[in-house]
Formats: C-alpha cells, structure tokens, sequence
C-alpha cells in the first residue's frame, strides 16, 4: 500500500512530525513518500494520504491547505489524515489546543478519518533566513517560549492506527 505524507512546514518542526510518522509507517511494509506541500506532485497512485500543517496565527501553513483544496478530487476517494503542529510552551500544553481555522473547511472538502494536533517545537536558531516575515519573527524571537514540546510517543501511536486502518484497506486496482 502506497501513502503519500505531505507537510507544510516554515521553521521544521513539522517536517520533523511529518517524517517520524512517515518512519512509522515504513515499519509496517507501507511504501511510503514525504513530500512538502510547496512543490509537492499529486499522487494518484497512493492508496493514502496524511497531510499536516505547521500552525501559524491560527492557520495551517498556505501551501498546505491549498494542496487539500487543489487535490480534493482526488483526496476525497482516498483515506486521508490530518494533523497540525503548533501549541508550544507549558501555558499551550497545560490548554486543550485549538483546531486551525481552515481544518472545518478542509474536513468537509476531503472527509479525514481523523485530525489531530500535536504540540510543537520552536528553535529560534531557524528564525533567520526562514519565510516567517518580520513580524512573525518579532514574535517568535519575544513571545513564543523555545523548545521542542512534540509527544513522540503520541505522534507514533497515532502513526500506528494509520497503519492498521491503512491494513486493512481493500487494495485499489490500477
């Protein structure tokens, strides 16, 4: 079984997510391709797909909501997960995070057997030279806390479900 996992990512910690569940998938048998969102091909061969964001300001990276909008023909016959990566800091971990304002929209479009949201990471040593404008780089350097929050075990049990539910879906045929 072929799965696609597709990231948006500005600062790589979501690259980081994106890659550990690609890993864990690998350890199942699944042929597996990671690809960022900027850039990233459709795959009409891929019997699956897990699609994250890094959250910024609320919203999922640009590049990887328009990949749901863009392949939704195709996202909306296949299985499809959805993950963000974002809250950072003991004030984010000790709340319920809050779902991006674009994951309703795209639920609806593509129907995910799920969403999750996973707790990030911020080194500010990626700051410099990154896509965030200087606003956000302002704010990152000032107010967001540094450190890496991201629960591996949780982001591997929620790769293992993948894995299982990917199991058991009847093969496609070409």
């Amino acid at each position: 079984m072929r799965v696609q996992v597709i990231y948006g990512s500005r600062l790589g910690a979501t690259r980081g997510i994106a890659e550990r569940i690609g890993a864990r998938l690998r350890e199942d048998r699944l042929d597996v391709t990671l690809q960022a969102a900027s850039g990233a091909m459709p795959f009409t061969d891929a019997d699956a797909f897990v699609i994250g964001s890094g959250i910024y300001a609320g919203r999922w990276v640009k590049e990887a909501a328009d990949y749901v909008r863009q392949h939704r023909a195709i996202l909306v016959r296949r299985p499809v997960w959805l993950f963000s990566s974002g809250p950072v800091g003991d004030l984010a971990m000790r709340h319920e995070p809050v779902e991006p304002k674009e994951v309703g929209a795209l639920r609806a479009m593509v129907n995910p057997r799920g969403h999750r949201i996973f707790s990030g990471a911020l080194d500010r040593g990626t700051l410099d030279g990154s896509t965030l404008g200087f606003a956000e780089r302002l704010v990152a350097k000032t107010m967001v806390p540094e450190g890496d929050y991201r629960d591996w075990k949780a982001i591997d049990d929620w790769a293992a479900g993948i894995a299982r539910e990917v199991a058991r879906i009847p093969a496609r045929r070409p």
